[in-house]
């Protein structure tokens, strides 16, 4: 089934957002590229934090998605594998939504209260990880560390495509962007794996 005419405005304008910035943006540009004139994107999306908002709630829908992630200690490195992967897939995915906040700034109560709790989710979840590849001999780290080795991966990946615009001016990612950025996020924790989980990880993490 052909895509909507919403759904178009929706697609157009994220590839938009992400390559060009929230700023450098129109939503005239956006009814050009998308075939329509700017007051039949107005009847969907009256302003462009409309499209903000909208593309929040498809992020937040793939978050829901990658937080259901199960394992066992049997598969946790695979797993963590594939969880991380979908982290920065989503950052990449939605750049401009972690880049770009200071252009675009609040969006609503709502979204804020969800954006924290995503937050909360996903460093709980890591701990998890960290705790078990801890049990299994994968890592060898103090207890008390994970919680802040938590706070950084999540750090590394929501601050990724900010930190590629201010330091190298790149404002598109792609692929080798996303993997230098998973190769980052290792190096906070690689040295404290064991050679084997460090080798299973080299050999997984960076293929498609």
């Amino acid at each position: 089934m052909a895509p909507t005419t919403r759904e178009r405005i929706l697609a157009a304008s994220l590839t938009l957002f992400n390559e060009h910035g929230f700023d450098g943006v129109t939503t005239a540009r956006i009814a050009e590229n998308v075939g329509i004139s700017e007051g039949n994107l107005w009847y969907h999306f009256r302003t462009k934090k409309d499209l903000v908002r909208a593309h929040q709630q498809l992020l937040t829908q793939k978050i829901a998605r990658r937080l259901g992630l199960s394992w066992t200690p049997d598969t946790v490195l695979t797993s963590y594998i594939a969880f991380n992967r979908l982290m920065f897939e989503e950052m990449w995915e939605f750049q401009y939504l972690y880049r770009d906040s200071a252009e675009y700034g609040r969006t609503s109560p709502e979204m804020e209260e969800r954006v924290r709790g995503i937050y909360k989710e996903t460093t709980d979840r890591l701990k998890r990880f960290f705790d078990q590849m801890c049990d299994g001999g994968h890592l060898t780290m103090p207890r008390s560390e994970l919680p802040a080795l938590a706070d950084n991966v999540w750090m590394v990946v929501r601050y990724w495509p900010s930190f590629l615009r201010e330091t190298q001016e790149v404002v598109r990612m792609d692929k080798e962007a996303l993997l230098a950025g998973i190769r980052h996020h290792l190096a906070l924790f690689e040295t404290h794996l064991s050679d084997e989980a460090r080798a299973y990880i080299e050999k997984n993490a960076f293929t498609d």
